[in-house]
């Protein structure tokens, strides 16, 4: 994975072995603290960017 890479859900819990809703509530809490930036396609995907 490259580490300024746009990410879905899925890419970064398959690489963390964790399940889907496990890495979903650490992404967002990290996007809560403005760590991560999140952009929503589609209703059922979410795209995880991370900031410089």
């Amino acid at each position: 994975m490259e580490p300024l890479g746009p990410y879905m859900t899925s890419e970064i819990a398959d690489e963390l072995g964790w399940s889907r809703r496990s890495a979903y509530n650490v992404l967002t809490r990290l996007h809560e603290n403005d760590e991560i930036r999140k952009k929503k396609p589609e209703e059922r995907r979410v795209i995880w960017i991370r900031t410089e």
